[in-house]
């Protein structure tokens, strides 16, 4: 493809020039050989034309794949800006392939559909502060709904609940195939008090401040956040378990689901539930409990056996019996060197703690119970003493290595392990969400805010996510050689569009890497030209 507005040097060797019809073709010298006539020959490709002066090359697209962008190039039209567009084409495409945008369209309609995606490409690539989106949209090709931080603040308190949910009950139904959904929770520190939300509660990141708490459902066929709701921060995640879950018939999720689910989730209140409405699940436990002790007691001489090996260093068995008021499995792990190193990690504990007491004149009451632990403390007016608790040591120690999963599917241990690893990527999510979005602080000051704001992050996220799972998809290529997110967004922010002061629109030439990284998400050159100019 070739532009006359652009033309770059002539290469100073390796080139022959032919004329073909009205233009002077140039060619690339690719090999030097001879025939088996013995006459010298050569293979060559067309790299464009002399321009009308005949002076410099006008240049096609295998011109920039052999020589890279030029040192120099002229463009023969004043220009009247020049703008980003790799990461802003890229997000699109994500969210047009996943079936986003369409979603978002049926529910918000098309011009506040755009709206959001232009501020979740915001938020992937500069985060959750929306005081510079104005200068972002400037300097960034967004041919419709450019957004100001007020246009940012109207357009979240725009967002109806009812279109949220026509949203979800849509992204939910295309995202549920694979059986599995990961349900976990996160919190986002506030200093405002105009949240109704906003309370305090237990602060996963230490923060002092009031919090929010957000549940989400990850599809472990795609690893992709499909769903999520907001709640008060002074809620302990167990007790919310049954409101998540009442979402399920509204959002279409059906019987076949299964929910993962790690140990905090895990109550006889909740086994309970969850079994009455004939929810299907896989949930960690804590080993500590009364009937996981018995359990893991009546099997512990016979787990470590090559007949139950799971998979490299885990050996698994299922107990059959009643749980937390249900009849359930629970699938019993030993993994003995992770057990190994729990046991070095908890002496090195109990070591740290004893130099600790050799240092203290007084014992304070609030360190009673936590020396307690693995201490004998015998505590008088006059000052302490104490020696270490080899029983209680022992006991702590005893079931190193060792985790357990219940579930009350039909699934053999192998595969309730594989299930309950998965979920995992939703811990990813969040940490994306936190860190790469930025959402650590919600930095607004009204509810009506922070709904739109939290559901253009989570759009934000999908693409977020799809990014990952991209870069990720290789399982054979070296893991420290894989490109992050943030270089894949600084790369793809070099593709420059040029707009001239005629409306003509030229995309700079693409490195190998920048090719690279379109062609993983399955794009191609032409989706992005045609992305920056859809006329063409």
């Amino acid at each position: 493809m070739l532009n006359s507005r652009i033309t770059v040097a002539l290469p100073d060797k390796g080139i022959i020039v032919r004329r073909s019809g009205k233009y002077k073709q140039v060619f690339k010298v690719t090999n030097t050989f001879r025939n088996e006539k013995g006459q010298p020959t050569n293979t060559r490709v067309l790299i464009g034309r002399l321009d009308t002066d005949e002076t410099r090359l006008v240049p096609n697209s295998k011109y920039f794949e052999i020589y890279g962008s030029a040192s120099e190039t002229i463009v023969t039209h004043e220009y009247k800006s020049i703008v980003s567009a790799g990461m802003t084409f890229l997000v699109s495409h994500i969210l047009s392939y996943l079936g986003v945008k369409e979603f978002l369209t049926e529910a918000l309609g098309a011009r506040r559909a755009q709206a959001v995606i232009t501020a979740a490409t915001y938020m992937t690539c500069e985060g959750n502060v929306l005081e510079y989106i104005d200068d972002w949209c400037e300097r960034s090709f967004v041919d419709e709904a450019p957004l100001s931080p007020q246009k940012a603040s109207a357009l979240f308190s725009s967002i109806t609940h009812t279109e949220r949910m026509s949203f979800f009950a849509k992204w939910v139904s295309a995202n549920t195939h694979s059986g599995y959904l990961s349900y976990d929770v996160t919190s986002f520190s506030s200093y405002s008090e105009g949240i109704r939300d906003t309370e305090w509660g237990y602060n996963r990141d230490g923060d002092r401040l009031p919090q929010i708490n957000l549940g989400c459902y990850l599809s472990q066929g795609n690893c992709l956040p499909i769903f999520y709701v907001t709640y008060p921060g002074s809620i302990v995640d167990k007790s919310h378990l049954p409101y998540m879950m009442a979402y399920n018939e509204e959002l279409g999720i059906g019987d076949d689901i299964i929910f993962v689910m790690d140990r905090g989730f895990c109550s006889t209140h909740n086994v309970d539930y969850m079994h009455e409405e004939a929810l299907n699940y896989v949930m960690g436990v804590d080993t500590r409990s009364k009937a996981t002790k018995d359990a893991i007691d009546s099997v512990r001489d016979g787990l470590i056996s090559r007949r139950n090996l799971i998979t490299e260093g885990v050996y698994g068995i299922a107990v059959h019996s009643r749980f937390f008021g249900e009849r359930s499995s629970l699938h019993i792990y030993s993994n003995p060197e992770l057990g190994e190193y729990q046991r070095r990690d908890m002496y090195r504990l109990v070591s740290s703690q004893g130099e600790e007491l050799q240092q203290l004149s007084v014992l304070a009451a609030k360190d009673i119970k936590r020396f307690r632990r693995f201490f004998d403390l015998d505590v008088t007016p006059d000052g302490f003493s104490y020696a270490p608790s080899y029983e209680r040591i022992d006991e702590a120690a005893r079931n190193s290595g060792i985790f357990c999963i219940l579930t009350n599917t039909g699934l053999g241990s192998g595969e309730v392990l594989s299930v309950f690893r998965r979920k995992d990527t939703i811990e990813k999510g969040f940490d994306d969400l936190k860190n790469h979005i930025d959402m650590k602080r919600l930095r607004v000051h009204s509810d009506a805010t922070l709904d739109g704001k939290m559901f253009c992050a989570f759009i934000s996220l999908i693409a977020v996510s799809e990014i990952s799972n991209r870069l990720n998809s290789n399982p054979d290529s070296d893991k420290r050689k894989r490109m992050s997110k943030r270089t894949l967004i600084l790369e793809l922010e070099k593709i420059k569009v040029l707009i001239t002061s005629d409306g003509s629109r030229f995309l700079n030439p693409l490195t190998k890497v920048q090719r690279d990284i379109i062609s993983l998400f399955g794009a191609t050159i032409d989706d992005l030209s045609h992305f920056t100019n859809p006329s063409r």
